[in-house]
């Protein structure tokens, strides 16, 4: 890549490449010019169809505005660097990891680079102008010099400003290429089928590729290909040395009709992107506007009237098909003559695609998949001869090899294709937690303090779905992760299968579990459990230092009168003076953190009208798990150890029966009266850990069992000030419910920043779930939701644990949590019934696991007319001789 010093006059040798200069993103041949541009990735997955449909007439908008000219697309992947991605986790990401998180990045970095997909990339190259257009002077000079002459190179950098500005358009939004941009895309597509490039050479040379520094991109692979052979042999050499690959090229032939937005089906042109082997297409395209297009339509209806007239001369009835295709042409005559650029516009072309494997079977066999698979979408995919020119197209600046298989489509079917969609999840710089199972399979990272760290938003995770959806498995791996990262971590997990996390070698020496219903009396007294905020934290700010503690004392206040009155029987508890009693006890404690409830008591117990609520009070007292309400009498209030080091404290209640949901409260034993109120002040108690550590240290707190709080003003309290205060004490909040709603009703929508659903079978709380995703409500989704983590026909788990996460940037897809490479972590995390029953196997290629429609609908909603288009049936294609012979 390093360029040489030419002695004057020295003609450089020709390299093998049609290219002969590539100058940042433009690329010279010997007759043309090309400016290619990167095309960003958009999203598909759980999308309105109105939203689609936009999207897709603006890509058919931004082709229209390119009528006249040439552009050719490559979409090609490029896999995650686990070893970049390890290197940067585990360094300037984490400054204090717990001992031994090298050797578990590096156990997370071999299994990504062993099966997780790669990040998919699409470019667009645009002709600009014919290379001869400089003159016979400007031809000598590039000839002699290996480089253009300045006329020719303003009258590029002037047209390729205009064709940069066209494809800035919304709808493909592409931005040139960078130099390390281009070096990667000439590499990969000269050695296609091959590992592709990690490194890149030393110096970019300010994006400069000189005829001679050309050979340097075709010096690691050799082709080998027959005549009439249907693979091509790709050889490696030099840092390839000893590997072989057999590829094949595909070309699209007939196209059916198809529907616009197509509710069942991702993109035509991304149907490869669910196959469970990489595939690369190549397009060389020309956009026509509806002028230029006519003239081969009316040429194709005289062919078809001449036909009408045999038919007529031997007094035969004409073929159905026949009358079909005049009526379809003239339609398509018609769009041309009087309809708007969008739909006038036509694109010529020739639409490659490629597969590989490592022996020729292989390669055979993915081609016949491929094959197979877009049958079903009725396109077909024909594999001609001439396989080492095809394999050339692939190649930025190499010229058309066959002019077989030319498919003339409406500009709105090209853009239907929507190439450059992909399934994207996570921040891409967090902790591993699994793979997206929608248009591709790519890994799905997630850092605990992206949202609060660079986007400046609420670290609150709501995770919900019913009973099995495995919601405990991805809380726990989330923590785990953080833990091991050195997050200060607490889990509040009522029915404590959680703290086995505790027991794990690596966490062990750093963990603690702390059974609360074996805790010391007091505890969980209202008024201890919410922190005190420390004057540390408002060092020069005593105004917000004053406003911080009376919010304090009122969250003690709300929290103490919540609990009082979830003491009382449900007949009691409703009377409108017993809660004014509580109210006016409570606030003779003045919220302060030494309080507790038996001052409550004692002033109920002066009030005439308060002594029966105050005896009703001390009988509970007496109750076993009550007792960590209560403080012992003249014993002060049990005190709260914040200064313990531990990185992960599980808080369990052995024993705790929460009530149904369905149950009244008038109808829950003294058990479940009593399991309320310890759930409300475990998770206060939980929180204690972002208000007693330094406000700029990461932190997380995992709730379960949520859905009880938002019952209960002291809940709604708590979620709203997590929501409020993660950012600013630099926390994640995970926060784990069966119901949506539980979420939604405590109005902190707007602090939601990712959210995770698993398996949710009601029609009607996957509507909340998918207002919790931002996701349209009545378009089909719903389905979707309960058929995630599928169980077989007898019910039997399947072993995996999806869900359909929206990440901070607001992308939402599905996705499946991978536990395969930390089986000791699985084991730990897994609280299904009977663990001595034998777990299934996963998968061998979990990635193949589900090959459906990511969108998975149940529900075909019919659309309004202006919403969806149902183009004629391919009509070009149709027109080319009785629906033969393109």
């Amino acid at each position: 890549m390093f360029r040489k010093n030419k002695p004057a006059g020295e003609v450089m040798p020709k390299s093998p490449l049609a290219a002969s200069m590539i100058d940042g993103h433009i690329v010279y041949t010997g007759s043309d010019v090309w400016a290619w541009h990167e095309i960003p990735t958009q999203r598909w997955a759980f999308r309105a169809d109105g939203e689609r449909l936009n999207l897709i007439l603006d890509i058919a908008s931004r082709t229209a505005a390119l009528q006249g000219r040439q552009i050719r697309m490559r979409v090609t992947a490029q896999p995650l660097d686990a070893a970049r991605w390890a290197d940067t986790l585990g360094g300037e990401l984490t400054p204090a990891p717990l001992p031994g998180y090298g050797e578990h990045l590096a156990t997370v970095r071999d299994h990504l680079s062993e099966g997780v997909g790669a990040l998919k990339r699409a470019y667009i190259g645009v002709r600009l102008t014919a290379r001869q257009g400089g003159g016979p002077v400007n031809a000598a000079f590039d000839k002699v010099m290996g480089r253009a002459s300045q006329g020719l190179e303003k009258k590029v950098r002037d047209d390729a400003a205009i064709v940069a500005e066209t494809l800035a358009g919304v709808g493909i939004e592409a931005e040139p290429a960078s130099a390390a941009s281009m070096e990667w895309l000439m590499r990969r597509s000269i050695e296609l089928g091959m590992p592709a490039p990690q490194e890149l050479s030393p110096s970019e040379a300010e994006g400069r590729w000189d005829s001679g520094d050309l050979h340097e991109l075709t010096e690691n692979v050799s082709h080998e290909a027959g005549m009439l052979s249907d693979e091509v042999k790709v050889i490696g050499r030099g840092r390839l040395a000893g590997l072989e690959r057999w590829v094949s090229v595909l070309t699209v032939g007939r196209v059916d009709q198809i529907e616009i937005p197509d509710p069942a089906h991702v993109p035509w042109l991304a149907e490869t992107d669910r196959l469970p082997f990489p595939v690369e297409w190549s397009m060389n395209l020309t956009v026509l506007d509806g002028d230029q297009a006519k003239k081969a339509v009316q040429r194709k209806l005289l062919v078809i009237r001449d036909m009408q007239k045999h038919y007529a001369e031997h007094g035969l009835d004409e073929p159905l098909a026949l009358e079909r295709q005049v009526e379809q042409a003239r339609q398509v005559e018609d769009e041309m003559t009087t309809g708007r650029d969008v739909q006038a516009t036509r694109v010529h072309g020739w639409y490659r695609v490629a597969v590989w494997g490592e022996t020729r079977e292989e390669c055979r066999e993915r081609a016949r998949i491929l094959i197979d698979r877009y049958r079903k979408r009725q396109v077909t995919i024909a594999r001609p001869k001439g396989q080492w020119g095809l394999l050339r197209e692939f190649i930025p600046g190499e010229p058309l090899s066959d002019a077989a298989y030319q498919r003339r489509l409406p500009a709105l079917y090209f853009a239907a294709g929507v190439p450059q969609t992909a399934s994207a999840l996570g921040d891409g710089r967090g902790p591993y937690i699994g793979h997206t199972t929608g248009a591709g399979h790519q890994a799905v990272n997630f850092d605990t303090h992206f949202s609060t760290e660079v986007r400046e938003t609420s670290g609150l995770v709501p995770i919900v779905g019913g009973l099995g959806a495995g919601k405990s498995v991805l809380a726990g791996l989330i923590t785990y992760e953080a833990v091991r990262r050195g997050v200060t971590s607490v889990m509040l997990d009522p029915s404590g299968p959680l703290a086995a996390l505790t027991k794990l070698p690596e966490l062990q020496e750093h963990s603690r579990h702390i059974d609360l219903m074996a805790a010391p009396a007091g505890t969980l007294n209202p008024y201890a459990v919410v922190a005190q905020p420390r004057s540390v934290d408002y060092f020069g700010r005593p105004d917000e230092l004053e406003e911080a503690r009376t919010l304090a004392a009122q969250d003690r206040k709300l929290l103490a009168i919540d609990v009082a009155t979830m003491l009382l029987p449900a007949d009691l508890a409703t009377q409108g003076r017993a809660r004014l009693l509580i109210t006016e006890a409570v606030r003779s404690t003045r919220g302060l953190p030494t309080a507790s409830l038996w001052q409550v008591v004692k002033y109920l117990e002066q009030e005439s009208d308060g002594k029966d609520i105050a005896a009703y009070m001390r009988d509970m007292a007496e109750m076993p798990m009550a007792r960590l309400f209560f403080p012992n009498e003249g014993d002060g209030q049990a005190q709260n150890d914040d200064s313990d080091e531990a990185k992960l404290t599980v808080l369990t209640m052995a024993g705790l029966v929460l009530p149904p949901s369905s149950v009244p409260r008038e109808h829950w034993s003294t058990t479940e009266q009593l399991a309320v109120p310890l759930l409300h002040l475990a998770s206060w108690y939980a929180t204690r850990t972002i208000y007693g550590r330094p406000r700029d240290e990461r932190k997380l707190v995992a709730l379960d069992e949520t859905h009880f709080l938002g019952e209960w003003g002291a809940g709604r309290a708590l979620f709203n000030r997590l929501g409020r205060d993660s950012r600013k004490w630099n926390t994640c909040v995970l926060a784990a419910s069966q119901n949506p709603a539980d979420v939604l009703g405590m109005e902190v929508s707007n602090f939601v920043s990712a959210a995770f659903v698993g398996r949710i079978q009601d029609e009607k709380v996957a509507e909340d779930a998918l207002r919790l995703l931002n996701v349209p409500v009545g378009d089909g989704y719903e389905g979707a939701l309960a058929r995630l983590s599928p169980r077989s026909m007898s019910g039997q788990r399947s072993g995996v644990r999806e869900f359909v996460m929206r990440d901070v940037d607001g992308r939402v897809d599905k996705m499946r949590v991978d536990l395969d490479h930390l089986p000791s972590l699985l084991a730990a995390l897994d609280t299904t019934a009977a663990p001595s029953l034998p777990r299934p196997e996963p998968a061998a290629d979990h990635h193949a696991a589900t090959i459906e429609s990511f969108e998975e609908r149940t529900i075909r909603l019919p659309q309004p007319a202006r919403t969806r288009r149902a183009m004629p049936a391919a009509v070009d294609n149709v027109t080319a001789g009785l629906g033969g012979g393109q």
